[in-house]
């Protein structure tokens, strides 16, 4: 029988730390090399002595500004030209000049009865250069025009010359910034890449976020159930491998592109050949079960023997056999069990991976709420029904004082006073009673430890 006392736990906060430390070591992603920019030369070690390729740097690609949306920016946008390039009118108006209004009294209108169209006022129009000779607009709300368009009459004088007027530069001078580089591309920011001359721009390519699901029992969703056959269909003892769409939901998401890789048994033999590919073809590998203590969970032995393993376990429940590892410089997320679990385990472990390596903020975004009703026990705190002692699990915390903490599903609602209530949601990650939480927190959970009690303030991460 394996050993599986060692298994290495940290806090969800510390295996993150861990790995993003690791992945910048090796030159994974933006945190050393940015894109366009030459990576360390030669190879590395990846913390245990297993030479890597440091150019893990994202490739650039140069995509047309409506393909860009979502996508980062690899390069600084820089102004092609002034903008605007000559005086612009900034509202519709006419055009005068400014002459005319020069030494009047407060107040005080030139007489416009003379006023020749062309010569002495000419119609300007918003975002439109200023005609030849003019310097000063009034908006046509204060000009009566004439039913030929040639005579004005006005009842309001500009305060100054130039007014209502945009001078040649304002906006943006040629080569200056006008998006930086790690921005992502948005409706907004594309218009700003546009209006400074640009139809296409270079932005980081996605990350390939290889998945491998493992598992004796798994069998793809599209295989027909025939219970007298399970040898040759979907039967008796068999699960429909459902993880895949959940991974490539996120990664899609998260800005990567999906590389799916077929059903892997529980071999050691099989799991390592299919790490190894997918360390070839792929920036980040997802590795899917096989991560706990049964007599066919190999994953954490292919990884100790290929590369680094940060952590076996985590410090929070579901999801507590999450694990981390760097092969060939590739991180490695290790993400246990059935798709309720890993959607949020995604979250926490494969999302700032994926962030890291575009160079955006890896750090999870939390939002306070008011809890408004009790949280129901699960079987990580309050209240347990007794347990044989051969269906109680030890405490498996490796650290004197370390913390245990439970996953809890929630509803968020708006209050009218514009704060976010809190509605704790019964049933375990995946269970139909969670399938319509919008968020979900992490309690501290063990014997002894209370809940928070209605009325309290907690943070929550959206699903």
């Amino acid at each position: 029988m394996r050993d599986h006392s060692h298994h290495i736990e940290l806090s969800r906060e510390e295996a993150v730390r861990q790995m993003l430390e690791r992945c910048q070591a090796v030159g994974f992603g933006t945190a050393v090399a940015n894109a366009g920019e030459a990576a360390a030369e030669n190879a590395v070690s990846d913390g245990a002595g297993h030479a890597t390729n440091s150019s893990r740097a994202p490739r650039v690609e140069h995509v047309p500004l409506t393909s860009a949306f979502g996508r980062v920016l690899a390069q600084d946008v820089r102004a092609k030209t002034d903008i605007p390039n000559a005086l612009t009118c900034c509202m519709d108006s006419i055009a005068v000049h400014w002459s005319a209004f020069e030494g009047l009294a407060g107040g005080q209108l030139p007489d416009t009865s003379a006023w020749v169209r062309g010569v002495d006022w000419q119609f300007a129009n918003t975002g439109v250069a200023m005609p030849a000779g003019f310097d000063t607009a009034i908006v046509i709300e204060h000009v009566a025009v004439s039913v030929d368009e040639q005579r004005v009459e006005i009842d309001a004088a500009p305060t100054k010359q130039y007014a209502g007027t945009r001078a040649a530069g304002s906006q943006m001078k040629r080569g200056s910034l006008v998006v930086p580089r790690g921005t992502v591309v948005s409706a907004d920011a594309a218009a700003r890449i546009a209006g400074a001359g640009y139809s296409a721009v270079d932005v980081l390519a996605r990350p390939r976020v290889a998945f491998i699901p493992t598992g004796n029992e798994l069998v793809p969703a599209n295989l027909p159930f025939a219970q007298s056959t399970p040898e040759k269909y979907a039967g008796t003892g068999h699960v429909f491998e459902s993880n895949s769409v959940v991974v490539q939901g996120k990664v899609e998401k998260w800005g990567g592109e999906f590389v799916p890789f077929d059903i892997v048994p529980d071999e050691y033999d099989a799991i390592k050949a299919a790490v190894e590919q997918a360390a070839r073809v792929a920036d980040i590998i997802v590795l899917n079960a096989g991560s706990s203590k049964g007599s066919d969970d190999w994953s954490v032995e292919v990884l100790e023997e290929m590369g680094e393993v940060i952590c076996h376990q985590t410090n929070h429940g579901p999801g507590h056999h999450s694990s981390y590892a760097l092969v060939g410089g590739v991180p490695v997320v290790g993400i246990s069990g059935p798709a309720g679990g890993a959607s949020f385990t995604l979250n926490f472990y494969l999302r700032p991976v994926m962030r890291a390596y575009l160079g955006l903020n890896p750090a999870p975004e939390r939002i306070p709420a008011r809890l408004v009703a009790a949280f129901p026990p699960n079987r990580f705190g309050g209240p347990q029904p007794k347990k044989l002692p051969g269906e109680a699990r030890p405490p498996e915390a490796t650290e004197p004082g370390s913390q245990f903490f439970s996953i809890r599903f929630l509803t968020l609602t708006a209050e009218p006073d514009g704060t976010l209530a809190a509605t704790p949601v019964p049933g375990h990650p995946g269970s139909p009673e969670t399938q319509h939480a919008d968020a979900y927190c992490m309690l501290p959970a063990g014997p002894g430890v209370e809940p928070p009690d209605p009325g309290s303030i907690i943070w929550c991460e959206l699903r």
